[in-house]
């Protein structure tokens, strides 16, 4: 695999640089996978033949309802000669509910509720930012939450209904994917994509997001767990202590 696999990290704070993370999370929504180095030039468009490693992919994600990982992340900037780095856990449950911290103990939580409410905690403050369902809507940053109100594809043609599959190459045990948002379908500034699938287990190994300002961001699961049971109260934050702000 690619040496951005092996990073150190320290950790990233903030709810737009949040947000843009979740872009990540939220694609790969029921996999794990670490980071792949940027694609060096433009590629040919994928045949049929090539798309299969992503159609074995997307039939296994389907069958996963919950998922709990932990991951490192790295953002790379371009006015920044150090990367932002962080490591920490999130907990999907699929067309319902997410939490994401970064840290141990937590230095930055966000929870997108069942009710669609999502919450923002700076643990270190003790501060909280709540943005309602009617407001997400406005932040275009927070269309990546998308993929948790309505579930993931089920299909490569729903897939594909997001993203253009640009190139699929092997390489070892894993297939590479490189991949672009479909036109209109607002992409919160992500200007391409690419990602390694693993063939044996139909998984989601590596993943980099392209930004729009020229940063990138490499995401590393090194643990997973498919179909936990969560507990409902993980996705109500306890708020106690905390100064709240409503958006």
């Amino acid at each position: 695999m690619n040496p951005l696999l092996k990073p150190s990290f320290r950790p990233l704070s903030g709810l737009k640089p949040a947000l843009m993370l979740f872009s990540g999370v939220l694609l790969a929504g029921l996999a794990a996978w670490p980071a792949m180095a940027a694609p060096q030039k433009a590629a040919e468009a994928a045949t049929p033949d090539d798309l299969a490693p992503v159609k074995a992919w997307i039939a296994k994600s389907t069958t996963i309802r919950t998922l709990i990982a932990d991951f490192k992340q790295q953002r790379n900037l371009k006015t920044v000669r150090k990367p932002l780095e962080s490591t920490g856990r999130v907990w999907i449950k699929v067309g319902g509910a997410f939490r994401w911290q970064v840290g141990d103990p937590p230095k930055l939580t966000a929870v997108l509720s069942p009710q669609g409410e999502f919450t923002v905690l700076n643990n270190t403050k003790k501060a909280a930012e709540i943005f309602s369902a009617k407001a997400l809507e406005k932040d275009q940053a927070s269309q990546a939450l998308t993929f948790l109100r309505v579930g993931f594809p089920s299909s490569l043609e729903a897939f594909q209904r997001k993203f253009d599959i640009v190139q699929v190459t092997p390489d070892g045990d894993w297939d590479r994917v490189e991949l672009k948002p479909a036109a209109g379908t607002g992409s919160s500034g992500v200007v391409k994509m690419g990602m390694y699938l693993h063939r044996g287990r139909h998984t989601l190994g590596s993943m980099q997001v392209y930004l729009r300002d020229g940063s990138w961001i490499d995401t590393v699961f090194t643990s997973t767990q498919e179909n936990p049971e969560i507990p409902a109260a993980l996705f109500q934050p306890d708020l106690t202590g905390y100064s709240v702000r409503r958006k």
